[in-house]
């Protein structure tokens, strides 16, 4: 879980740059392209043509994947910067408490105050040794070790009053309910308000495998396996890096899911035959009978003015006899609307509907008799 309360820049920045950065740089790079490698005189693709339209669409994913790969660079490197406990003790993630003491011992020989060359400023020394010595005492204290392992050094600032694992962890998953449940909020808005249509599924997911996976590693005593078993030992192996910790494996695991769930949605638009226009959907929603509704009732109407104006002409020899004119009139007119109305594909449609609704369920053999 994140050690910091509220909704920090690493989580929301994903959504604003994939939304409405990332649109407006790679516009100017279909400009600045088309100036580089399209001859003066040429004509030049106009906005909406099927070229332009191509170009736009594949520039947009070389951006959104280039940024994608940035993203993960971006805070592994951050990470490396900040270093941790461990690294500045130059002790494995896996040290025990008789290793431990063997390494602090040679850094006291080295760094104590008293024990640095004359030209050294006892000042800076002191101050350094008094880190090594905090970062010992983390590693020391299993409460401790535990909560930095996993949430990172800034949970031993903010949670001062807690003392044992449990206090920690309770910590921690108060302020990722809070985190997840406000990103979630956020999301139910804008999509009530139409916004982040696209890649919906994809957001909503990416949001829940992260909570359950921080909430895994909050409640566990162990190491995520595939960090334990997979990465750390290959790292180590071909010293590329410094070993992972819990905490910086879930910061950019968190960082890397909320981009390719940003990512992923935004490329629906783009695989779509005309990027400007949504995808039609055949749903049977309120407001699509609604519609099919006001159609059928236009059909009708001018389907009976048409009627009305035949059996004018039919009737002109009956205009003598009213009666017989009156009852040719109503047996021709409901004949006439009828027949136009059973012909229209909608209409034809919606009875199949109607009559399959009503057969469901039906044994077969009394399909035809309800």
């Amino acid at each position: 879980m994140a050690a910091n309360p509220g909704i920090s820049w690493d989580a929301i920045g994903p959504f604003v740059i994939y939304q409405f950065l990332l649109p407006f740089a790679a516009g100017w790079i279909q400009v600045i392209l088309y100036s580089i490698f399209i001859r003066a005189g040429d004509p030049k693709p106009q906005p909406g043509s099927p070229r332009f339209v191509r170009h736009k669409r594949q520039i947009m994913m070389l951006v959104y994947a280039a940024y994608f790969l940035f993203t993960i660079y971006e805070v592994d490197y951050n990470l490396q910067r900040a270093s941790h406990a461990y690294n500045d003790l130059g002790v494995p993630v896996t040290v025990d408490d008789s290793g431990l003491a063997s390494r602090f011992r040679k850094l006291t020989v080295r760094f104590h105050p008293d024990k640095v060359a004359a030209n050294v400023d006892r000042d800076r020394a002191n101050d350094y040794y008094v880190h090594l010595k905090h970062a010992r005492d983390i590693i020391l204290d299993p409460a401790k070790r535990f909560a930095y392992d996993r949430f990172g050094p800034d949970i031993l600032t903010q949670c001062t009053k807690c003392l044992t694992i449990r206090d920690y962890t309770v910590h921690a998953i108060l302020v990722g309910l809070y985190t997840y449940g406000a990103l979630f909020v956020v999301l139910l808005g804008a999509n009530a308000l139409g916004y982040l249509k696209d890649g919906l599924y994809w957001r909503y997911l990416a949001l829940f495998a992260m909570a359950m996976y921080e909430l895994r590693t909050a409640m566990r005593p162990d190491h995520p396996p595939f960090l334990a078993g997979i990465l750390n030992p290959f790292f180590s192996s071909m010293r590329l890096r410094p070993e992972y910790l819990p905490f910086q494996a879930t910061n950019i695991l968190r960082k890397a899911t909320l981009s390719l769930a940003q990512f992923l949605g935004l490329l629906i638009p783009l695989y779509r035959d005309d990027p400007r226009k949504p995808v039609k959907t055949a749903d049977d929603s309120e407001e699509a009978r609604h519609k099919q509704l006001d159609r059928l009732e236009v059909i009708v109407r001018d389907s009976g003015m048409d009627a009305s104006r035949l059996l004018e002409l039919e009737s002109t020899p009956y205009r003598e006899n009213e009666k017989a004119k009156s009852e040719l009139r109503e047996a021709l007119k409901k004949y006439m609307v009828q027949n136009v109305v059973h012909q229209e594909r909608e209409v034809r449609n919606a009875i199949g509907v109607s009559m399959a609704r009503r057969r469901a369920g039906v044994p077969h053999g009394a399909q035809g008799t309800r």
